[in-house]
């Protein structure tokens, strides 16, 4: 079997939630860190700057993970040899898509959680 890097598997990971042949169990496991990730809700508040992110960085990778490792072997060598070649898979172009995609999201998070009310009334904190 060959060796895939993890920027490899991610997006197969993710795209994998839409085959019929991958099993419930690790449907699941990914939805559930992918819901962990985007939910306001931890286990350590991410006010607390820097602590609060030890969650989602331990949390979000552990069930990834698991629920690689809960993929039959077939599909796991599939994920490890599903490399995008630039010729002849238009995957490449598609890292540009994802990063324009990401870009946006965080444009638009910083634009709708806004400036807080309070600053803006009392600017010099006291």
């Amino acid at each position: 079997m060959a060796k895939a890097s993890v920027w490899a598997i991610i997006p197969n990971l993710l795209r994998s939630l839409f085959r019929s042949d991958v099993p419930i169990r690790s449907k699941i496991l990914l939805v559930m860190g992918i819901v962990y990730l985007v939910s306001p809700i931890d286990l350590l508040p991410d006010v607390i700057a820097g602590i609060g992110w030890i969650d989602d960085l331990v949390i979000v990778p552990l069930l990834g993970w698991l629920s690689y490792r809960s993929l039959p072997p077939s599909i796991k060598e599939g994920m490890a040899t599903d490399r995008p070649d630039s010729a002849n898979n238009p995957a490449t172009s598609r890292k540009w898509l994802y990063l324009v995609v990401l870009i946006v999201v965080l444009i638009g998070i910083g634009l709708l959680t806004g400036p807080d009310e309070s600053f803006l009334k009392n600017p010099s904190g006291g």
